[in-house]
């Protein structure tokens, strides 16, 4: 990821991976499948992150059962 700590108007985008052939540091290299690129975007600056799809599941079950979100 590259990305400020603070932001004047953030913006985030899900971006095509050629997105990440702008960026000095290379980071086409660390795209693995499954992963999603994010264009970050701010006043006068831009960034971006990869990373998996974000998935949540509520139910009724207790704090020490399996996750459904594990398919266990």
């Amino acid at each position: 990821m590259e990305i400020r700590c603070f932001f004047d108007g953030l913006k985030i985008d899900e971006a095509p991976p050629a997105f990440l052939k702008t960026f000095a540091s290379n980071p086409t290299d660390m795209l693995e499948p499954g992963l999603k690129v994010y264009d970050l975007r701010g006043k006068g600056w831009s960034g971006y992150i990869l990373a998996g799809i974000m998935r949540t599941h509520e139910d009724e079950g207790g704090a020490m059962e399996p996750s459904k979100l594990l398919g266990i």
